[in-house]
């Protein structure tokens, strides 16, 4: 059943991405989770640095999305919290219902890309990364910016990754 829950790439952030590798690979969208992805968990608005980030991958090319499990007016108060300039560039679906394929799917048309043209980046495997494989995406595992504030159903949740966590380790 759990099959898919590999990462085809883990790293410490999404700032430590190698997106020009990426790029070679022919992914041409960047969809990120939003909690302690980009931002630490609930964080209200994107910083500084994240908004530079993306603005320098959107002029390299690559279509940004978010795609997150949170309801709309959650979304909608992080993506307004952008640049303008930058904001009308970001694609975004909530209640995304991942790992289901609707909202990556959803995602991927919005972007006029197919599957294997975009990554999803993410810090859960049960949402992020199982939902980017079954749909058939680059998937991208980074460390959680601070598990330390998340809510109680994600640190549940994060008690059955670590096993799938420590298999990967002693398979590499």
């Amino acid at each position: 059943m759990f099959r898919n829950l590999k990462p085809d790439i883990k790293c410490a952030d999404i700032y430590t991405l190698d997106t020009e590798s990426l790029r070679r690979g022919g992914v041409r969208g960047l969809f990120f989770d939003i909690d302690n992805t980009m931002e630490p968990y609930s964080t209200p608005k994107p910083g500084a640095r994240l908004s530079e980030w993306l603005e320098r991958l959107t002029a390299e090319g690559f279509v940004i999305g978010i795609l997150s499990n949170a309801r709309q007016e959650r979304i909608a108060k992080f993506v307004g919290g952008f640049p303008p300039e930058l904001r009308d560039r970001i694609l975004y679906v909530y209640k995304a219902a991942k790992p289901l394929k609707k909202g990556f799917r959803k995602l991927l048309a919005d972007a006029g890309l197919r599957a294997e043209e975009g990554a999803m980046i993410g810090d859960q495997l049960f949402t992020d990364i199982w939902g980017g494989n079954r749909a058939g995406l680059t998937t991208v595992l980074v460390t959680p910016i601070d598990p330390s504030i998340e809510p109680p159903f994600v640190r549940f949740k994060r008690i059955f990754e670590k096993p799938f966590i420590r298999n990967e380790r002693k398979q590499s």
